[in-house]
């Protein structure tokens, strides 16, 4: 039988090779473990060898392995053996290639606001908002942890769409923003 997760595996575009090993699909549990590292291709700022590697080591296999292999006696092994690849590259052409990556993961559409309503900053990490979101509207965590993360931006705004919480970036707004773009108002 076929699932979401064998839908959203088998129209994912092939994940980058950064360090001369292929990155895996980018997952919430991707995203909230580096944030929680305080990773700057999740938060921002400049990015180190160090955090190209550990970023690389993470994002190369599933979030629990990433785990098991941080919290293993031998965990730093990977990391070691990743030094001499470091060495031989391009740090900056590395590092521009997985930010490009990561920044792809992200395609859901611009979120409008009403006229009069007042925004606020959310003060929660946005990988933490996407797991708490989708649980609450009935996804396991454990599925959530494992859903792409533009899988999963985008389920969590169908659904607010759906309840009127949200208005959505669409076609119509396009043509209308492109329209008065070709045709400035004239005083």
């Amino acid at each position: 039988m076929i699932g979401l997760a064998d839908i959203l595996t088998a129209t994912a575009k092939t994940p980058p090779m950064v360090l001369g090993i292929r990155m895996a699909p980018f997952t919430v549990g991707h995203a909230i473990l580096l944030h929680r590292m305080g990773s700057p291709f999740v938060v921002g700022g400049d990015a180190t060898a160090q955090d190209l590697v550990e970023a690389a080591v993470i994002c190369s296999q599933e979030p629990v392995e990433s785990i098991k292999a941080m919290r293993s006696i031998l965990g730093w092994i990977p990391l070691r053996l990743m030094r001499s690849r470091v060495s031989k590259s391009n740090l900056a052409a590395e590092c521009a290639t997985m930010q490009q990556w990561l920044t792809d993961q992200s395609d859901c559409p611009e979120v409008l606001q009403s006229p009069g309503s007042r925004s606020k900053t959310p003060a929660m990490p946005w990988p933490e908002r996407i797991l708490v979101g989708l649980v609450s509207i009935g996804f396991d965590e454990q599925d959530v942890l494992s859903m792409p993360v533009i899988d999963a931006e985008r389920l969590y705004l169908t659904h607010a769409e759906m309840e009127g919480r949200v208005e959505l970036w669409n076609d119509r707004n396009e043509a209308l923003w492109r329209y008065a773009q070709e045709h400035p108002i004239r005083n």
